[in-house]
């Protein structure tokens, strides 16, 4: 019995997840706007699914900043600009740059071999690319070298601060990402160089750094697709 309760829980979590990438690609396209009305029940019908997961995507969407829920359960998309998006990045950047600082200080041999090898794998995959357009695998290596660096170095409190600040930013800094290969591996290469030689202080600001220029890549996206205006206001505001 508890398997299938198991089970059941989990298909729930895919399919929330499933929910969640939905209204993210929805919002980011523009097709649901500042002011907008989420609906439950239509999102369930176009996605084949009950309204229970649809809720559940909808309070972590809440949690992001990207939904407002009012009274009687009425969830609307919140107000977001280039602003608001930096002030969001920066203090991402600010947690990572944290981890980052504490991995850096304790030098523990075995994560800095790991580190090392991930950049190592980066570098390769990013010559391999150099001429390609397919960034997939290179920036699966990096999220996997941020992801490490916060497992290593983030108390249980500071990696749920990290996991909560994260969501919709990383969604859609990856959907941004135009950098070349190149700029990719450097922008890793800078933060795990400071951390190799026992930098704290270098490894934040190099975590920040890259944090915080995801935040303009995300931003000129978001303008190209006039989701905001080019000054960065958002363009369904008045």
């Amino acid at each position: 019995m508890g398997d299938v309760v198991a089970e059941a829980a989990l298909r729930r979590t895919r399919t929330s997840a499933a929910v969640v990438e939905y209204l993210q690609r929805e919002i980011f396209a523009g097709s649901l706007r500042y002011g907008d009305r989420v609906d439950v029940e239509r999102i369930g019908t176009t996605l084949g699914v009950s309204p229970t997961p649809v809720r559940e995507a909808l309070v972590l969407l809440e949690r992001d900043g990207l939904i407002a829920t009012r009274v009687h359960r009425v969830a609307f998309v919140q107000h977001f600009d280039a602003r608001t998006l930096r002030a969001d990045f920066h203090v991402l950047g600010l947690l990572g740059g944290v981890a980052a600082a504490r991995v850096a200080k304790d030098r523990d041999p075995e994560i800095l071999a790991r580190l090392q090898d991930l950049l190592r794998a980066l570098d390769d995959s990013g010559a391999d690319n150099a001429d390609s357009a397919d960034s997939g695998r290179l920036l699966d290596l990096a999220a996997e070298i941020v992801l490490l660096q916060h497992r290593a170095g983030a108390t249980p409190r500071l990696l749920a601060d990290l996991r909560g600040a994260g969501g919709f930013l990383e969604w859609a800094a990856r959907q941004s990402d135009r950098r070349a290969p190149g700029e990719i591996v450097e922008a890793q290469r800078r933060v795990v160089d400071a951390i190799v030689a026992g930098d704290p202080r270098k490894a934040s600001r190099a975590r920040l750094q890259d944090t915080r220029a995801a935040a303009e890549q995300v931003i000129d996206e978001l303008i190209r697709r006039g989701v905001l205006r080019a000054d960065g206001t958002n363009a369904a505001a008045g």
